[in-house]
Parts: C-alpha cells; structure tokens; sequence
C-alpha cells in the first residue's frame, strides 16, 4: 500500500494518525480566538491563509515573551522574517532561546538579522521549507502552531496543546536539520 502522508504536517499526522481525522476549525474563529480559547480547545486542525496564522502566532509567541520561555519559529522564506525582525530584536531580549528556522537562499545570515539568544537554521532543500510554525514551552510541555504551505498563501496544520505532539514535530525538525530543540 502506497504511503498517503509526504510532507511534513502528514509526517506528524503519521505518527498520530486520529490527528488527521479531527474536525477543521472554521476559518471565521481562527483570528478571534485568544490564547485561553486554544488552550481549552487543546486540538484544532485547520486550512487558512496567512492572516489568521499570523493572530495565532503572535498570541503563542507573546506567551513565549511574558513567560520567557523558549521559541522556535519557522519561516517559508527569510523574506517572511523580514515582515517581523523588529519585534523579534525587541521580543527575544528576555527569552532563554529562540531558533529561527527559514528556507535561506545561501547559508550567510546578513549581520543586521541576528539576533541575541537566536540561532538560526537553514531547512532549504529539506521537507520544512513550507512549513509555518510556532512552538513554545508552557506549564505541561511544548505546545503550538504547526502549519504547511500546499498551495501559494494557503495553509493546512494544526495547533496542539498536547506535548507528545510537540515533542514529535521537534524529534522530525532536529532529525531534519542535525540539531536538538531544548523546549521539552
């Protein structure tokens, strides 16, 4: 029988195959939902664009900030991180640790990106260079937005409060990119 999962986002659901079947959240409470809402929710899978990733990611990574926990972001291309450098120079100051993961078009990170408590990392040519994440530690493990680019500005994914899933995406990411994630 020929494998149905490939990219990324079906790598996860692979390994938590239930994950794939659960309801998608209406696209409408995607970007009015507050961090607490998610939470109680604990599981929602999604198809959405770029807006309402964007809501979601900034409510986990001003979680990250407030309890200075580590973050690990990923970005389709280092130009999406330009959209949000600022905030990051000024968001990570008081974080332990933040990976930034992008789909470079070299492996040289201009001077005026890096930042401190920051590392990044290259995911070109590998099965992350679509993939939109936010993963922080909160008070039972990591949790977050995993989210994949099939098609130019839509995304499919999930956020997950549960741990194991977390711990999953990070295991695959590090495997990925020859690195380990310290947010467990």
């Amino acid at each position: 029988m020929k494998n149905p999962y490939g990219d990324f986002v079906h790598e996860i659901w692979e390994e938590f195959p239930q994950l794939a079947e659960w309801h998608n959240i209406d696209n409408i409470i995607l970007p009015i939902w507050k961090l607490d809402q998610f939470i109680e929710a604990g599981y929602h899978n999604f198809d959405a664009d770029r807006k309402p990733l964007f809501h979601l990611s900034k409510i986990i990574e001003k979680y990250a900030q407030d309890n200075k926990e580590p973050l690990l972001a990923t970005f389709e291309k280092i130009a999406k991180f330009a959209y949000v450098k600022e905030r990051y120079q000024e968001m990570v100051k008081d974080m332990p640790k933040v990976w930034i993961i992008a789909d470079f078009d070299n492996d040289v990170i201009p001077a005026d990106v890096v930042l401190p408590n920051s590392e990044f990392l290259s995911c070109s040519n590998t099965n992350l260079a679509n993939v939109w994440s936010v993963i922080t530690r909160g008070p039972y493990g990591p949790f977050g937005l995993i989210a994949e680019e099939y098609e130019d500005g839509k995304f499919r994914g999930f956020f997950t409060l549960n741990s194991n899933v977390c711990r999953h995406a990070l295991n695959v990411m590090g495997n990925t990119l020859g690195t380990k994630f310290n947010i467990q």
